[in-house]
């Protein structure tokens, strides 16, 4: 069988091909694995022909092509010579003559780890004209907000964990909406072993990471929660060593995604409306979170940032005294 794993997802992504290694007529003699990633070092005649050898020392074979480069965005057909053109060809030739007759005792995997198989290049074309007959196609997608959300709960609740509102709270931040992060830090918790846990012991017990650092902080600017803010900014400059223009991208790309909500608030669309044109999964949130500052103050709020910038990169504010200057002008 050809299976091809493809996904952002990687707990699930992982854990499928693990699956697919652990079989009691499988050695570890017969699994090969294959570099993708680079088309100047890559052979799809190699891997096949390691597909189509027969071993001496069991039935079962497993080869493995690991981040296939023709299964990415930038392969798309995009080739202006023959030669190249040509190339590109000789691989999906090949590949849908194995489609066409694979070997019945070896599985074949194309690994995209972390990553979607694009779909415009003919390398997927041509797995998907075989799927559900020589190919299987695996998609491990994120979860949504609320599906993992309902996941966390499900399976917190089955491993009889009992956690205090605002320490479930820092859990989800400081996974940051992660399937894979969330099983990181449930394999804490279990080798922790204490089942009833507060906020102390969440931060305690899973690191944070500077998104939800970033996100703390620019939700207390918001907010004009001055300490808060201050801290968050601290922690980012000095313990994760951010660069200043660093955050203030990410401080405008938030204070975007709340104008984009509070506007269209304003304009009197409904949350379903303004989730379709936003894509922001709880508008009203973004709403909650602006703490009554209109779409015109935090229009403001982003032209400063901008000029602010401008004036970093051109050599005009020095980057650290003109951005505290901005926080401290713009919560008093």
């Amino acid at each position: 069988m050809i299976y091809l794993l493809d996904g952002k997802e990687t707990y699930f992504l992982s854990k499928k091909k693990n699956a697919l290694l652990d079989d009691s007529d499988l050695i570890s003699e017969n699994i090969t694995s294959f570099d993708g990633s680079l088309k100047t070092s890559f052979s799809m005649i190699e891997v096949l022909n390691m597909c189509n050898t027969t071993s001496l020392f069991s039935e079962k074979r497993v080869v493995i092509l690991d981040n296939p480069y023709f299964l990415k965005a930038n392969a798309a057909p995009k080739t202006t010579t023959k030669k190249k053109k040509q190339d590109k060809e000789d691989i999906n030739t090949l590949l849908e003559e194995y489609c066409n007759s694979p070997t019945e005792t070896t599985d074949f995997i194309l690994y995209c780890f972390g990553y979607d198989a694009d779909k415009r290049t003919k390398a997927y074309t041509t797995l998907k004209k075989y799927e559900n007959k020589t190919v299987k196609i695996l998609h491990f997608s994120q979860m949504s907000p609320y599906e993992l959300e309902s996941l966390m709960e499900k399976e917190l609740l089955h491993g009889k964990y009992h956690l205090t509102k605002d320490a479930f709270e820092e859990f989800k931040l400081r996974i940051g909406g992660s399937t894979t992060e969330y099983y990181r830090a449930l394999d804490k918790l279990s080798l922790y072993g204490e089942k009833n846990l507060d906020y102390e012991d969440i931060i305690h017990l899973i690191p944070t990471n500077p998104e939800v650092d970033l996100w703390k902080f620019g939700n207390a600017f918001i907010q004009k929660d001055y300490a808060q803010m201050m801290r968050s900014y601290y922690e980012l400059k000095e313990t994760e060593n951010l660069p200043i223009i660093s955050i203030i991208t990410m401080l405008a790309s938030q204070i975007r995604n709340i104008y984009n909500s509070v506007v269209c608030y304003e304009n009197y669309m409904s949350e379903n409306e303004i989730k379709s044109y936003t894509g922001r999964y709880y508008p009203m949130k973004d709403i909650q979170s602006a703490r009554g500052r209109s779409s015109h103050d935090l229009l403001k709020l982003l032209s400063d940032l901008a000029t602010l910038d401008q004036e970093i990169k051109r050599g005009i504010t020095n980057d650290v005294d003109g951005f505290e200057l901005f926080l401290h002008r713009s919560c008093n």
